[in-house]
């Protein structure tokens, strides 16, 4: 007798080891890919093995009446009684107490009671702002070094918006040392009103009576980029 396996058979015998075949490869390929996940798991660093110190600069910049004696009124002290004609001079010092250079620096005023002092630029508060090289002279508030001009003469409500100051280029430097020494004048024009039965004119400038603030701003120096 013959044995030999039925066409069936041998049909599913075949199909069962190409499952096989495709089992194995299959096993074989995770191991593969375990295998690539365990090496792609590697890293490396680098670091510096001493701390590198990144500071900051400063940007102060404060105002103080002078020291100079006669002349410590500054901002603080009132003017009263101002007529057509007078000149009021008050002495300031400002310092770029920071460790950061300015690039430049303004001034403005603020009037808490808004009157004709500062809103009618023909008849109201005239400022001129002018710079020292050294402190001004005690009591004479006199210039014995250089004088010039911060800022040229104009009104009180043109300065109700900041206007530039120009100062020796040593006052925007850092420093608590470096002092721009300013006399602020106030003028008070002339010009003529008349006062009927009693009554003062429409826009007087007569007993008025403004709250002034003065503010000084500064700006850092240029951005720049170091290499190295």
């Amino acid at each position: 007798m013959k044995f030999g396996i039925s066409p069936v058979l041998a049909t599913k015998l075949s199909s069962k080891v190409v499952k096989v075949a495709i089992f194995a490869t299959a096993v074989t390929g995770g191991v593969t890919l375990i295998s690539s996940s365990v090496f792609a798991s590697l890293s490396a660093t680098a670091f510096n093995t001493s701390g590198q110190s990144v500071s900051t600069g400063t940007l102060k910049l404060t105002q103080a009446a002078s020291g100079q004696t006669g002349l410590t009124g500054g901002f603080t002290t009132a003017i009263a009684g101002m007529a057509p004609g007078d000149q009021v001079n008050r002495f300031i010092d400002v310092t770029q107490a920071g460790t950061l250079n300015a690039s430049s620096m303004t001034f403005k005023v603020a009037d808490a009671n808004t009157t004709t002092l500062t809103t009618d630029a023909t008849n109201g508060l005239q400022i001129t702002v002018k710079e020292c090289s050294v402190a001004y002279t005690a009591t004479t508030g006199a210039c014995s070094g250089t004088e010039t001009v911060a800022l040229a003469k104009g009104s009180a409500n043109a300065l109700l918006t900041e206007k530039s100051l120009t100062l020796n280029a040593a006052d925007l430097v850092g420093s608590a040392s470096n002092v721009a020494h300013l006399k602020i004048v106030a003028d008070l024009p002339t010009g003529s009103e008349v006062t009927a039965n009693g009554t003062l004119p429409v826009g007087t400038v007569q007993g008025v009576s403004s709250s002034l603030t003065w503010t000084f701003t500064e700006a850092q120096r240029t951005a720049s980029t170091t290499q190295g």
